[in-house]
């Protein structure tokens, strides 16, 4: 299993590629490496965007 290809962070918005994954093992993380995009923060973000589409529509 060699995957080769980049994975991109999973900040609702962001671009970047997520963090390269720890060289002793384990998965690659899925969030880049700011370090305001973790697990909380999204949760935060997908929340607000899905508030402010309701309340648009």
């Amino acid at each position: 299993m060699s995957d080769t290809s980049t994975k991109g962070c999973i900040y609702p918005g962001c671009e970047r590629p997520a963090a390269p994954p720890n060289p002793l093992g384990g998965p690659q993380p899925a969030f880049c490496d700011l370090e305001e995009h973790n697990a909380l923060t999204a949760h935060q973000e997908r929340q607000r965007l899905e508030k402010e589409e309701t309340h648009d529509g």
